[in-house]
């Protein structure tokens, strides 16, 4: 769990290596730990967040040569363009520390080095092993996955060579007890364990500098040995005290270290709770706090990659949808722990269904009342019990938020501060201010004056996710931005004038592709449709979708289907739980939300939104038919497809063109909706 100290709040990305342009990947970790680090200065703490560009590694070397030009000038751009990057997702850095500063960083890294030496802990010994460039490290046979590196799956060189070794066997006890006791924290706790085993295993000491003839004389020289250049990981991971000033003012470094928490991927775990604690233990000098471990976005099963070529251009996604939707959608849809696969189709979704009708309509539709009805100006308010019930509400949540966030839970977080959206979106629906400005304008006045407080907490809330979207807020309320202490108080006085409304979030429209020529369109009928009686069996909450249940649905033979439907909002999953319902069974299978549903539960709509599910009188298995229509099912028909057969309810019966829907004799009937649709 992320404790953020009283006096200050210092956290780090991960150093990336700088021998092409960024990733999505960098993006997702660069957000997260910008969230992190703002929520933290939401909070009033003295906050430090560092992030940079490792240059001092023979990937450079080998791409500079590739492109025929010097190390310093493929750094020297490729460092910018990580820093633009680090600035168009909005990482609010304090500092961007380059490996390559002879000034800010070598001297800190070289007195580390000093500081280890002369602990009795770097020899010198030759060596031969396999060596992998894209990691800079060296393997074990037995870590190679068929004969290839595990992580780029290229096949490593072998080098033999005289280097400098750390003893890292020497602290093989005290790592154990520092991890296994939590005091060196490592978040998730299977990350934890994945370390634990591998401690256990035995440790063995590790190379910490390479051949200045190999490195091509590119890197920190290792003290008082012209011929050898410090490893790039010993040289890296000292960026993280670099960066606050070590070596070159104590007074900044003292301030800040020991790091609260370094933001990294899992392919870079060892090297920050094995080799970077063992280093600092040997120098004497304090332990982060935490590791906080994210997973990676893949492609097609793999982990984006610059070695495998399978990258997406954040500054394109930018460029094409704005920053705070790719935030939003990265923060929203992977988990903050584990893998997740990123599209634009799902940014679109998010864009258009959640952050236009949750945060962006809230706002404007507030904003808009207030200025066509009470002048631009917050009105008076004099709240209800009701009111009083509804804010006592609000507060539980953002305990939710605060709770969430303080165990380091972004995605979670980020879920109930949309929880706060709806809840407002709900009492606004709820009360009706359209109707009250014209029958009421005192209460009309008071719930408007309730909605603008609820959206001055919601710019505070987002802040830390959607920066952007929370600097419009407070514009468009027309007062400078608030902190955390701030949520809950009634601090927009009646009278105040608010500024003027704007759009914060546009629709997306999808790409469409034309055909070339469009195909003759197939007659479907109730004929072509397949439905039978089902027994649901177990119900499920989406893993990624707040509004859709996973059901096992049981049908003819035993046959158990997985079946995706978006009912958490209408029934209860125990509700749900045991019933019999009607199933399109040869609805072509679709993935919703990443779960693949393999056919319909059929539901009735009226037109004030009540659902209901359609509930035969009959055992799993039997065929649902309409009296007087020929049944012969098509192998697989599309939800288009389905959708072109018109099923209604009217007088509480069920009816496909006009004919009752039956079972065994018996005609399905609803309950409590009387007329409406079938979908």
């Amino acid at each position: 769990m992320i404790k953020i100290t009283k006096e200050k709040f210092y956290l780090t990305t991960a150093i990336p290596y700088v021998n092409a342009a960024p990733h999505l990947g960098h993006a997702l970790e660069f957000i997260q730990t910008d969230v992190l680090a703002r929520y933290a200065r939401l909070r009033g703490k003295d906050t430090a967040l560092i992030t940079g560009a490792d240059e001092n590694s023979l990937k450079n070397v080998q791409a500079a040569e590739k492109r025929g030009i010097s190390v310093e000038q493929l750094c020297a751009e490729n460092a910018g363009i990580f820093q633009k990057m680090a600035d168009e997702v909005g990482l609010s850095y304090t500092s961007f520390q380059r490996t390559s500063d002879k000034e800010k960083h070598w001297r800190g890294v070289q007195k580390l080095w000093e500081l280890c030496n002369k602990k009795g802990d770097i020899y010198k010994k030759k060596y031969s092993g396999l060596y992998c460039v894209g990691c800079e490290a060296f393997y074990e046979e037995a870590d190679l996955v068929d004969g290839l590196c595990p992580e780029h799956l290229a096949k490593p060189e072998f080098v033999e060579e005289e280097n400098y070794f750390f003893k890292l066997s020497n602290y093989q006890d005290e790592l154990e007890r520092l991890i296994e006791s939590g005091e060196l924290k490592i978040i998730p706790e299977g990350r934890k364990n994945e370390m634990l085993n591998f401690i256990r295993g035995g440790l063995k000491d590790f190379s910490i500098s390479r051949s200045n003839s190999r490195a091509k004389g590119w890197g920190v020289p290792v003290p008082g040995d012209p011929k050898q250049i410090m490893y790039v990981w010993f040289d890296a991971l000292g960026t993280y005290i670099t960066g606050i000033g070590y070596g070159i003012d104590e007074e900044e470094f003292e301030r800040f270290w020991p790091a609260d928490a370094h933001v990294i991927g899992k392919g870079i775990l060892r090297f920050h709770a094995i080799y970077w604690p063992a280093m600092l233990l040997s120098a004497g000098l304090p332990l982060p706090k935490e590791i906080f471990v994210h997973g990676y976005i893949t492609v097609e099963g793999q982990k984006m990659s610059k070695s495998l070529g399978n990258i997406v251009d954040p500054f394109k996604l930018i460029e094409e949808f704005g920053v705070d939707p790719v935030r939003y959608c990265l923060l929203s849809e992977v988990p903050t722990f584990e893998d997740g696969d990123f599209s634009k189709r799902v940014l679109i979704e998010k864009n258009n269904n959640e952050l236009i009708a949750n945060l962006g309509n809230l706002v404007n539709r507030t904003m808009v009342f207030i200025k066509n009805n009470f002048e631009g100006k917050v009105p008076e308010a004099t709240l209800t019990a009701e009111d009083g019930e509804f804010l006592s509400g609000q507060k539980e949540v953002i305990g939710k938020v605060e709770t969430a966030m303080d165990a380091g839970k972004i995605k979670d977080g980020l879920q109930h501060v949309m929880e706060f959206g709806k809840n407002s979106n709900r009492y606004f629906q709820d009360n009706k201010p359209w109707e009250l400005v014209k029958d009421d304008i005192a209460r009309g006045g008071t719930v408007l004056n309730v909605l603008s407080q609820q959206i001055k907490d919601l710019a505070i809330l987002v802040e830390p996710f959607l920066p952007n979207t929370s600097e419009s807020i407070f514009r468009q309320l027309g007062v400078a931005p608030k902190t955390w202490g701030d949520l809950g108080n009634v601090s927009l006085e009646a009278g105040h004038t608010l500024g003027v409304p704007e759009i914060i979030f546009r629709k997306i429209e999808s790409e469409k592709k034309k055909p070339l020529e469009k195909p003759a369109e197939k007659k479907v009928s109730f004929a072509d449709v397949d439905l039978e009686v089902g027994e649901v069996v177990s119900v499920e909450l989406h893993p990624d979708a707040e509004k859709l249940y996973v059901e096992k649905v049981k049908l003819a033979d035993g046959e158990v289907r997985q079946i995706v439907s978006g009912l958490v909002e209408h029934i209860a999953a125990d509700e749900l739980l045991g019933k019999h319902v009607v199933i399109v069974k040869n609805l072509a299978p679709a993935k919703l939300r990443g779960v693949e549903s393999a056919g319909m539960l059929l539901v009735a709509e009226d037109a004030e939104g009540n659902v209901e599910v359609l509930e035969p009188e009959a055992e799993a298995g039997e065929k649902v038919v309409a009296e007087g229509l020929e049944s012969k099912p098509r192998k697989q028909i599309n939800i288009k497809e389905f959708f072109k057969v018109k099923f209604k309810v009217e007088g509480n019966s069920v009816l496909v063109d006009e004919k009752k829907l039956g079972t065994g004799g018996n005609p399905i009937k609803t309950k409590k909706i009387a007329d409406g649709n079938v979908s």
